[in-house]
């Protein structure tokens, strides 16, 4: 399994992939639970579902190797990753939160009068920093 991580100030998106990239679940985390989020992805990544919001948590797996985007702050979440002996490599963000806007409405088609709407005029119900840590590690494992 991959991990990607959308880093911020005040929170950080996730992601789990297979080894093949598909989609497996994506979470949200305050920052100031980082050490706890890389304690957990260390010894026992299944209790990510404690901040899972979209897809499923797989039993007993473990993370082969953590992308981190290379935005806000992303020095000392690659510092905590490597801390807790995680394989752990940066990837360039840019445009990702665009990408994860989109993404959003490919996997919560708008209903109602929100379909008359373009999608690029719509703004998810939800912060997306989960999807933008998905297509981060979709990019990585794309290179």
């Amino acid at each position: 399994m991959y991990l990607g991580i959308d880093p911020g100030r005040q929170k950080f998106g996730w992601a789990l992939t297979e080894e093949n990239g598909a989609f497996c679940a994506s979470g949200i985390v305050q920052a100031d639970e980082l050490e706890l989020f890389a304690r957990i992805v260390a010894e026992a990544p299944e209790k990510l579902i404690d901040w899972r919001i979209e897809g499923e948590v797989p039993l007993g797996f473990r993370v082969r190797k953590v992308f981190c985007g290379d935005g806000t702050g992303h020095a000392a979440y690659l510092e905590t990753l490597l801390a807790w002996q995680l394989d752990a490599e940066l990837v360039q963000e840019t445009n990702t939160t665009l990408e994860a806007r989109d993404l959003y409405w490919k996997l919560h088609r708008p209903t109602g009068l929100r379909r008359l709407v373009p999608v690029s005029l719509l703004v998810p119900p939800r912060c997306i920093d989960d999807l933008a840590a998905y297509c981060i590690l979709r990019r990585a494992l794309s290179e």
